[in-house]
């Protein structure tokens, strides 16, 4: 008995001081967070770290429900903000920086753009020329011209129709195309592992429309390729004309948007021909995403590197099989992820997001939430 007594206190012993060092790791993280950037430059100097943006827009994009995207005046906040604090360097500098043996941290920032929609071209290029800052627009090379629609602006556009149709209208075509089993349970909200909060995901559940949607809304978001087949039918049955609206809209870089972006000194990116999760491909399917998106945007553009920009994240892609690509491919440059300011090999530049959610936070407090270990 006493020995069994002895054994139950230790395990309770065990617990209460995982408990309190959970505890004591949590305040600790809450309270970094309000170290100053300049102090964090100091003690945890980087060498290069990315900014991660996807659209700057004044107006409402029925295409983009998944993230709220930056207003033109919170996009020109960022940037006075970066240029009084930190270099912002071109994409030939950070190659130029990354071939070098010694890495020089000097908190150097580089801003990239993903997924080739039209605003870039439209709204954030003359921003970007009239503060003289450089920057990388990563393209998913199929929907160049709008030829095709991107599953997540479908969802997107699903979304958009849900939210305008009553509830019983929108269970009743969940119930006829046979989804009801197969939504999962959503989570409340998702975090981003290294830096506040993910650019994906963050639909108002519990606000409009009705949270018995919820289980929908998530699976739409977070939608997979196999069930595109599923969406199709979803758009047919919401009133969602696809075709209609890559047509009026045009939602996405053209040819010419892209040559001029070239043309004015930026640098054109590939992100996938068609945006997959490449760590959930075969190893040659990951290849070709990687190596035609980057020669595509090579032969539109005539440049001699052409970085990528992992998919969603580059976490689970062996680094030793992307240096050997890069040597197969010299066309292939720097690759960017979005792991936040974790260290990584030489030639993966890691990139924090720079969207709000709710439209709320600043750049100083997005980037001390990053530095914050």
């Amino acid at each position: 008995m006493e020995g069994k007594r002895s054994r139950t206190f230790n395990v309770l012993r065990r617990d209460v001081k995982t408990f309190v060092s959970w505890a004591i790791r949590g305040v600790a993280r809450r309270v970094l967070q309000y170290v100053p950037v300049a102090i964090w430059r100091r003690v945890a100097p980087q060498t290069t770290f990315g900014l991660c943006y996807h659209v700057v827009s004044d107006a409402k994009l029925q295409h983009l429900k998944h993230y709220p995207p930056l207003t033109t005046a919170q996009f020109e906040e960022d940037l006075s903000y970066l240029k009084g604090s930190f270099s912002v360097i071109a994409y030939d500098e950070l190659v130029r920086r990354r071939s070098v043996e010694n890495i020089v941290r000097d908190n150097a920032a580089t801003l990239t753009f993903d997924d080739g929609f039209a605003e870039c071209a439209t709204v954030v290029r003359p921003i970007l020329l009239r503060h003289g800052a450089s920057c990388i627009f990563f393209v998913i090379t199929d929907l160049i011209d709008n030829r095709v629609m991107f599953r997540e602006t479908q969802a997107s556009l699903c979304i958009d129709a849900i939210w305008r149709q009553p509830v019983e209208c929108v269970e009743a075509i969940i119930h006829e195309l046979g989804l009801d089993e197969q939504l999962p349970c959503p989570p409340v909200r998702s975090r981003f592992k290294s830096q506040g909060w993910s650019p994906l995901d963050v639909a108002d559940f519990d606000g409009k429309p009705d949270s018995r949607l919820r289980s929908l809304l998530h699976w739409l978001l977070t939608i997979r390729l196999h069930d595109v087949g599923l969406v199709d039918r979803l758009c047919d049955r919401l009133g969602v004309d696809v075709a209609g609206y890559l047509l009026k809209v045009r939602p996405y870089l053209s040819t010419e948007q892209i040559c001029q972006l070239h043309s004015d000194g930026f640098t054109i990116g590939a992100h996938g021909r068609s945006h997959r999760r490449l760590e959930s491909l075969s190893r040659a399917e990951a290849e070709h995403e990687i190596v035609e998106s980057c020669r595509i945007v090579r032969d539109l553009t005539g440049q001699e590197s052409v970085p990528f920009a992992f998919p969603y994240s580059g976490a689970g892609l062996d680094r030793t099989w992307l240096a050997q690509l890069r040597e197969r491919h010299d066309f292939i440059g720097l690759f960017f992820d979005t792991g936040g300011l974790r260290r990584d090999a030489p030639f993966v530049v890691q990139r924090v997001f720079g969207e709000r959610i709710n439209q709320a936070g600043s750049m100083d407090s997005i980037l001390r939430r990053a530095w914050t270990p």
